[in-house]
């Protein structure tokens, strides 16, 4: 009996933890390696979907804060890349630029925690289409996976 009821509060606090886990998840609060320990320099990061390069970032940091913030590559077919002049594409791309420059000036955790809530910060009109919340998740693993690679310039 005292071996069931063992189970059954591990279990409890096991899905108590997943609740907590998910709850931070759904409302935007994304653990980012602190600011402060983050090294000055150049990072590169890339978000690769289907075995395609779709968002590749540079940025710089300067004591925790990105200074600058710039696609190296964005692309996802022939219609829909960085330099797309027809509509609906040039919207989009114009949409992953504004959420690129909000890094700009602000402190690194702090903004990729802002890119969670895209309609705060993207100011093109936002439909069923272009789908903001998508594009910004993809600038966010981009930006991660710079940051979990390191320096990539000093």
């Amino acid at each position: 009996m005292e071996y069931k009821c063992v189970r059954k509060a591990t279990f409890i606090l096991l899905c108590s933890i997943f609740a907590l886990a998910l709850s931070c998840h759904m409302r935007g609060i994304a653990p980012v390696e602190s600011a402060t320990y983050l090294e000055d320099g150049t990072y590169r990061g890339v978000f690769i979907d289907q075995d395609a390069i779709q968002v590749n970032v540079q940025f710089t940091l300067g004591d925790g804060v990105v200074t600058d913030a710039e696609f190296r590559h964005l692309r996802r077919d022939d219609n829909y890349h960085l330099k797309a002049e027809n509509e609906p594409y040039k919207s989009v791309i114009r949409q992953y630029q504004e959420a690129l420059d909000h890094l700009v000036g602000k402190d690194i955790s702090a903004a990729l925690a802002d890119l969670y809530h895209p309609e705060e910060i993207v100011s093109t009109e936002i439909d069923g289409y272009t789908s903001a919340t998508i594009r910004s998740s993809k600038i966010i693993s981009a930006v991660r996976d710079g940051l979990n690679r390191g320096v990539y310039s000093y």
